[in-house]
């Protein structure tokens, strides 16, 4: 019995020691979370008063909308995360580098084309031509 007690003793001192270290950056995170909610629908609601006078459709208005709104709540996130100790610029510059490479694919693709070269797709059967495909089989 007195094991259980010193157990559940250190269970919540340890539970008390995280809610010190941990709770102000959780608060923190929450509260720019929460920013990030209303900075996103202000930036969409201001978006879509700025491409008002293109006279858009309503449908395409909404989802541009939405789409920046999203896109400021992400950066927020990715605020709120750093914030809580998740370390998600690697991951970020990992996309960048993701986004380079295919660039250079492009450039190389597009450089190949400028001076003719064209590299065939491999092919699954084989075809042979008429007069061939006779000495191939005429000489079996």
């Amino acid at each position: 019995m007195q094991e259980q007690l010193k157990l559940m003793d250190q269970v919540a001192g340890s539970a008390v020691d995280m809610g010190i270290r941990f709770g102000p950056k959780l608060l923190v995170a929450l509260l720019i979370l929460t920013a990030g909610v209303f900075a996103g629908r202000w930036a969409g609601r201001a978006l879509r008063h700025a491409l008002a006078k293109f006279n858009l459709e309503p449908p395409v208005l909404a989802l541009i909308e939405r789409f920046s709104s999203l896109v400021v709540l992400g950066v927020f996130v990715i605020m709120a995360l750093q914030n809580l100790g998740v370390e998600l610029l690697p991951l970020i510059a990992g996309l960048g580098i993701a986004g380079a490479g295919g660039e250079l694919h492009q450039a190389i693709l597009e450089a190949f084309r400028k001076r003719n070269i064209a590299i065939p797709f491999p092919q699954r059967e084989i075809r042979m031509a008429a007069g061939a495909a006779r000495a191939y089989l005429g000489s079996a």
